[in-house]
């Protein structure tokens, strides 16, 4: 088995945070006509993909715009374009990068926050593949995250999943087509009650369709199918809270990266915005024995109301934990010490 390391050190790392719309649309603009390129800006949705990609080309930049909207042959060529150094920038939603391993990307730019740091890390991490110097830069608002709660979504209404349901019990083996017919319902709102009676037991998918698992009754169904959405929202919610925390840190960014992702790090890296206008190694060793003992990264714990977890980071006075049911919480450790058995270490 080989490990190896999330970290690209090559890599820096800055957040510019604003306050206005406006304002943050000029800054991005000027970030990559600074920038030249190659490299990549991340956008929200499709429109800004050609409002961007048609404002850079008025500056001089050979930009052209990527989403998942535009014909498959359109998309190849930017590909090939941006591959073969025909552009400056491509300006994206995430349907771009998947399958490309282009090794000179200088920068990636995101105008808005994403949905996760899982999502952030892989879309930062097409840049500087070369080994070479190359910057990331979030361009980033709190208002923004409330998009990305949206797109999160909520549970499905109780009587789509009811009804689904029951037309898998009468008529399985049947497709998610079949269903749709059945029900009436839209395919989208099939498959995403179809997903979740399967993922919580109620329902088993095969080759030739899905099927009601035996013994399984439409009010157990329903409501496991329901009480595995409040989860998966849940988790979604902690995903982009902990992207907050990323973008809202004034503490070394790549530690707050690496520890998303279970990694020990030093806890200065010397090549973020915030490692260089404030903080030293030195205080990063202090802060790090400040940090009490038994907390390390990768201990599992157990916490009285959400289940089972694992540290991912660690502070002087919280941990961060990824807890299987709920997602990613921060933890006072004032308050655990406070209140016996609210979160214990496995095996203690």
């Amino acid at each position: 088995m080989l490990v190896h390391s999330f970290d690209r050190p090559n890599i820096e790392l800055r957040v510019v945070r604003h306050h206005e719309d406006a304002d943050k649309r000029r800054a991005v603009l000027d970030e990559v006509a600074r920038a030249g390129g190659p490299g990549l800006l991340y956008v929200a949705t499709r429109k800004e993909t050609e409002q961007y990609a048609a404002a850079l080309a008025e500056r001089g930049l050979r930009a052209e715009a990527y989403h998942a909207g535009r014909r498959q042959s359109d998309r190849e060529a930017v590909h090939a374009r941006f591959h073969d150094g025909a552009l400056d920038v491509v300006v994206a939603t995430t349907a771009f990068g998947m399958g490309i391993d282009k090794p000179d990307v200088r920068f990636v730019v995101h105008a808005d926050v994403p949905d996760s740091l899982d999502s952030y890390y892989q879309e930062i991490g097409r840049a500087g593949r070369d080994g070479a110097p190359a910057l990331a830069v979030l361009h980033y608002r709190s208002e923004d995250l409330g998009l990305q709660q949206y797109f999160a979504g909520g549970a499905p209404a109780e009587e789509d999943v009811a009804a689904v349901f029951r037309a898998v019990r009468r008529h399985g083996p049947v497709r998610v087509r079949g269903l749709g017919e059945r029900t009436g319902l839209g395919r989208r709102a099939v498959a995403r009650a179809l997903h979740l009676l399967e993922h919580s037991g109620g329902v088993l998918t095969r080759r030739e369709g899905a099927t009601a698992a035996p013994g399984a009754t439409p009010a157990q169904a329903v409501a496991a199918a329901l009480a595995e959405a409040e989860s998966q929202h849940a988790i979604d919610r902690s995903r982009i809270e902990m992207m907050r925390g990323y973008a809202e840190t004034d503490g070394c960014r790549r530690d707050w990266l690496l520890n998303y992702f279970g990694e020990e790090t030093s806890g200065w890296c010397g090549n973020c915005d915030n490692c260089r206008e404030e903080g030293s190694a030195a205080e990063a060793a202090e802060r790090a024995a400040a940090t009490p003992h038994g907390w390390e990264i990768g201990t599992p714990v157990t916490h009285r109301e959400w289940g089972p977890g694992q540290v991912m980071g660690s502070e002087p006075d919280r941990i961060t934990v990824l807890f299987d049911a709920v997602g990613y919480k921060e933890l006072s450790l004032r308050l655990v010490e406070e209140h016996e058995g609210l979160l214990v270490r496995d095996g203690a």
